[in-house]
């Protein structure tokens, strides 16, 4: 919609396009109330384009129905800067052009950088002057040592593990030999996997409520009439993995016949020394020089001989002439005959 009729419109249109009119004036309006909130100077479609722009027209444009106008065109951009001067003027002295933060009559021509525009700017930005330089040089970090020791010493915090104090939480990790997100979460709980009371040396001492440091999907069990919150525990005390905790608590009982049962097992189990059957099906009796072994690997110890050696001589894919070697039920004579274990 232009200020002007739609015959002039088309024929400024038509000029436009033909170059004659390359800049002008426009504005930005509220629908409901015709009230003129920003008013500039641009060119092409400058006056269509709603992004990067300021903070206040930006929240106008999003708070209220705004649509934009031309107001009116020049040939030349001395023009167009004064004209756009005299009217932002106009409307403030009537309350409107709110979302202007200048009076207007400088600036670009809509085009956001050009390489005037960018050498302009580098030459009076301050932040590139020697003496800005100079300043920012000797407060950084990374070019000051004493800098960069107050800084570090401004972030730190002193931990304390146990009776042991640690500059930094840096320091207890290199120490410890535990990751830096373990000594932070020692800290929010108060203490650590061995029970030991964990805080900032700067903060009061966190109480730990729970049962366990860490009680994730632990599972409370009983072994020889004792309680133990979790297998890591009775591993530990027996000094061993805890997969063979694991592995007791699933059958229900030790190798020795021991019930180990979690606190929430309901089934009723009967020892079953898979172990010793396991063993007995498995081994076979040989006979080596006359000899009787209850299985190969006695026969081994007793020999001195490699278990694979021995195998060898026994499927008879090794040629030998020291040892006699066979299984026991090959040799049909050897049955009810009374000999030694091979004992030495």
């Amino acid at each position: 919609m232009f200020l002007f009729s739609w015959e002039k419109a088309n024929a400024y249109i038509q000029k436009w396009k033909k170059g004659n009119y390359m800049y002008y004036v426009y504005e930005f309006y509220i629908i409901d109330t015709g009230e003129v909130i920003y008013a500039g100077k641009g060119k092409g479609r400058r006056y269509k384009v709603t992004s990067q722009r300021n903070e206040l027209l930006t929240e106008m444009l999003a708070k209220h129905h705004c649509e934009s106008r031309i107001v009116k065109t020049f040939e030349n951009e001395e023009d167009a800067f004064s004209f756009e001067f005299e009217y932002i003027n106009e409307l403030r002295a009537r309350g409107q052009c709110i979302c202007n933060i200048y009076s207007g009559g400088a600036g670009g021509s809509g085009e956001y950088w050009t390489d005037d525009l960018r050498k302009e700017y580098s030459e009076k930005n301050i932040m590139k002057s020697p003496e800005q330089r100079k300043r920012m040089s000797a407060n950084n970090p990374m070019k000051n040592p004493e800098i960069a020791k107050k800084t570090n010493g401004q972030k730190r915090r002193a931990v304390i593990i146990g009776d042991k104090e640690y500059a930094s939480v840096t320091e207890a990790h290199q120490a410890l030999g535990v990751a830096i997100d373990s000594v932070i979460l020692w800290c929010k709980k108060g203490i650590n996997h061995k029970g030991e009371k964990c805080r900032y040396k700067d903060e009061e001492q966190v109480v730990f409520t729970g049962k366990r440091y860490n009680k994730g999907s632990c599972r409370s069990l009983t072994y020889k009439g004792k309680h133990y919150e979790s297998p890591l525990d009775l591993a530990e005390e027996l000094g061993c993995s805890p997969t063979t905790i694991y592995e007791w608590a699933k059958r229900g009982f030790s190798p020795e016949g021991v019930s180990c049962k979690y606190d929430d097992d309901t089934r009723v189990l009967e020892f079953e020394n898979r172990y010793v059957k396991r063993n007995k099906a498995r081994a076979k009796r040989v006979i080596v020089n006359g000899v009787l072994y209850r299985s190969c690997s006695e026969a081994s110890k007793s020999l001195g001989i490699p278990k694979t050696t021995l195998y060898s001589y026994l499927q008879n894919a090794k040629h030998n002439s020291n040892y006699i070697c066979k299984y026991e039920e090959e040799d049909e004579q050897t049955i009810g005959l009374q000999c030694d274990r091979g004992e030495k």
